[in-house]
């Protein structure tokens, strides 16, 4: 019994790291700079993003990014999203003109930053107004 209480502590607290993050829409209300996005929790071989997503009362998420390589085919792409909150994840369009839409899920929620979890695409993202 001993030498496997350890473990069920391990075990137990793996599962609460990785507990979603129930959100309200005054979390999500505001301007959202993503800072990577990645294919790992982790955010091992995390990708830099130059993007913004901009949460609305309406229930209208605008996507701003924008690409700096002169090999890029647009250098600002911007598009706009239905989205709610649904159980304490946002559901929101997959994409413009589309009625398909995906569970986002907050793995983490710390103040002014937050990690999303759509569909195992990682976003690390900081609150900036």
């Amino acid at each position: 019994m001993l030498k496997t209480f350890p473990f069920i502590i391990l075990l137990v607290s793996a599962f609460a790291a990785n507990a979603d993050v129930p959100l309200t829409k005054a979390d999500l209300l505001g301007s959202w700079r993503i800072e990577t996005e990645a294919l790992s929790a982790d955010g091992k071989d995390a990708k830099e993003l130059n993007s913004v997503w901009t949460f609305r009362e309406d229930g209208t998420m605008e996507g701003l990014s924008s690409d700096t390589n002169a090999h890029a085919r647009v250098s600002e792409f911007r598009a706009t999203l239905n989205w709610s909150i649904v159980d304490g994840k946002i559901q929101k369009q997959v994409s413009p003109g589309r009625s398909r839409m995906q569970d986002c899920v907050a793995i983490e929620k710390n103040g002014p930053k937050m990690v999303l979890d759509c569909n195992h695409i990682y976003f690390r993202m900081l609150k900036v107004k």
